[in-house]
């Protein structure tokens, strides 16, 4: 379990009274209050210094040179004596005078017994994890790491100090990406990768971990296109080529990680079942939406929207259509809303900040973010004028690709973001000629989203194409199962009978039942095994359906329903069909009534709920 410092500031040494945020932002929090607010500037750096020397003596000339250094020896002392007041004034009370910060004839010093720090945090975190190999620690070092160390401070002292972070930061990285990547867990190997140059985009190392991750899992082109971001990188801040190591990287030989596979297993299937499937997939199965989707890209629709259940296989085609569009010369940009940190997605204006770093990068037009963006304006105002002035630049038409856009729903941004989406719609209308026309925007998403934005006229969700994904027709289960060697109708039946053309689960079973070793069991026998197994907890279902009683049990009232339906009662809660039906538990029956999308889900959660 990640620690997440502002919830379990009391489980920390000294039961910790303030915590000091430093990674990505500066903020002093105590429990659930307002950030303190210091009287000066320098109050607020002195005391970021001393927490960066959290429970260690400084020496008063130290800071005084530090922080004074055009003044002489007695303002020097003034200024330090009257800095440190102004701290006491908001850190301590009546009571406490000289408990958080401590002073003596020659030293100060920020108390341990009374200040948290995150970037404290980070430093155990990081010798612990990269001396160990412990990939939890590196978990969590990556996790507190949301950005640069006092990112809105930029006092000369700091530098040094945030390029050590920086330093410990990628290491953390490339060595979980190591450890992930040798485990067969290449796909977290990439999520963690793409997530980590966000906050730190400009490391060669960061770059250069995310090249083995997609090369880890046979994306050879992706792991093209980050060297070419590399070299680009490299180039605008350094004015260099990459080096040796990252060219080794990309050339070099390179194990394909895969999942375990028991020496029972004979599958053809050298895929782990689930996510996002590689572009060379022979797995995958094109849908009529695929098609709609390149028909799109081609007239260079404002709005298309990906609409599904989860695990129908959006994400897939997604990557298919930004594939599409990159073939047919259109300039793409990704955002995986999953690969953003909640600390970013929770905060609009760090959010929007690095949509705009991330389509600059990946559209290769060059942006100084810092001039960009002006804090007089809100955040959306600053995206739209930043995007605008991005797609003037850029060289033909856009394709932004949003994966797992209802990430966002729910929040307090979800109006403003998907209403700025939709006026970047209604511009190229008002607008042929401007920059906007070039800008297509291909969202997937599953959750319903008229349940989220309290006006539709407002968003994108009413305005684009939609493409929704089905469950497999039995034609189509029918040609993935003969990709696995499979042609018995029997087989194929039975398959159908108990996934119910849930593409995931389709290939699940089907793998289920390639893997028999030859001459062990008939196909009457591996169809009559996966009957008996597929709704069990350690079944070939297994995982998913532990999905399932998560997606159905973090509600009241949509637990209420569930237990409704499974004893034949009628559902009582007005929205509770529709977020079902999007979390794709929930199928409508031929007489239109609510039913389990899947067969196997009612007896595992009959037996699951009790």
């Amino acid at each position: 379990m990640l620690m997440q410092l502002d919830s379990r500031v009391g489980e920390w040494p000294g039961q910790a009274k303030w915590v000091v945020r430093s990674l990505g932002r500066f903020d002093v929090v105590m429990g659930a209050d307002a950030p303190a607010k210091f009287r000066s500037r320098t109050a607020a750096s002195l005391l970021a210094y001393l927490v960066l020397n959290l429970g260690r003596e400084v020496s008063r000339f130290v800071l005084e040179e530090t922080f004074w250094p055009d003044s002489d020896g007695d303002r020097q002392s003034q200024n330090l004596r009257r800095a440190i007041s102004d701290l006491r004034d908001v850190l301590e009370d009546e009571n406490q005078h000289g408990t958080v910060i401590e002073t003596k004839r020659d030293v100060v010093a920020a108390s341990a017994r009374f200040l948290a720090s995150d970037a404290s945090r980070f430093l155990e975190c990081t010798d612990h994890g990269l001396h160990e190999s412990d990939e939890e620690s590196l978990y969590e070092a990556i996790t507190l790491y949301s950005g640069p160390l006092l990112a809105h401070l930029h006092d000369d002292w700091i530098y040094s100090y945030r390029l050590e972070y920086e330093e410990r930061y990628a290491q953390a990285v490339a060595e979980l990406c190591r450890l992930r990547i040798k485990a067969g867990a290449g796909k977290e190997a990439v999520r963690i990768g793409r997530t980590a140059l966000l906050a730190a985009p400009t490391r060669e190392d960061v770059h250069l971990a995310l090249i083995h991750a997609y090369r880890s899992v046979g994306l050879e082109a992706e792991a093209l296109r980050q060297f070419e971001d590399l070299e680009r990188v490299m180039d605008e801040n350094w004015g260099e080529p990459p080096s040796m190591q990252a060219r080794e990287a990309l050339e070099g030989d390179m194990p394909k990680a895969v999942a375990p596979i028991s020496p029972s297993q004979t599958a053809p299937d050298s895929e782990p079942v689930g996510g996002a499937m590689a572009l060379t997939s022979r797995f995958y199965v094109r849908r009529a939406a695929d098609a709609e989707a390149e028909a799109c890209i081609v007239r260079g629709e404002s709005v298309i929207l990906v609409q599904g259940p989860r695990q129908v296989g959006k994400s897939s085609l997604l990557a298919r259509i930004m594939a599409f569009a990159r073939e047919n010369e259109r300039r793409t940009v990704m955002t995986d809303f999953q690969t953003i940190g909640e600390s970013q997605l929770a905060d609009e204006e760090r959010l929007y900040r690095a949509l705009a770093h991330s389509f600059a990068s990946q559209i290769k037009v060059a942006i100084d973010l810092m001039s960009a963006w002006n804090d007089w304006l809100g955040p959306n105002m600053n995206l739209d004028t930043i995007i605008g002035g991005l797609l003037e630049q850029a060289e033909g038409p856009v394709v932004w690709g949003f994966d797992e856009a209802d990430s966002l729903f729910g929040r307090a941004l979800t109006n403003d973001f998907f209403g700025l989406l939709r006026s970047w719609h209604n511009r190229r209308a008002l607008d042929p000629g401007g920059p906007w026309s070039k800008l297509s925007l291909v969202i997937s998403y599953a959750t319903e989203a008229h349940l989220f934005i309290s006006d539709l006229n407002q968003s994108p969700f009413n305005v684009g194409v939609r493409l929704p994904l089905r469950d497999f027709s039995r034609d189509e289960v029918t040609e993935l199962a003969s990709r696995y060697g499979i042609s018995k109708s029997e087989e194929i039946n039975t398959t159908i009978e108990l996934a119910n053309g849930h593409p995931f689960l389709t290939r699940r079973a089907l793998a289920f039942l390639s893997q028999s070793e030859p001459g062990k069991a008939t196909a009457n026998q591996r169809c009559n095994e996966l009957r008996a197994t597929c709704s069990l907890e350690d079944g070939p279902f297994a995982d998913h359906l532990h999905r399932i009683f998560t997606a159905v049990s973090f509600d009241k009232e949509v637990l209420e329903d569930v237990r409704n339906l499974i004893v034949g009662k009628p559902m009582v809660h007005l929205t509770t069909r529709h977020r079902l039906m999007a979390a794709g538990v929930l199928a409508m029956s031929p007489d239109a009534k609510p039913k389990f999308r899947v067969p196997a889900y009612e007896p595992y959660l009959r037996g699951a709920l009790g």
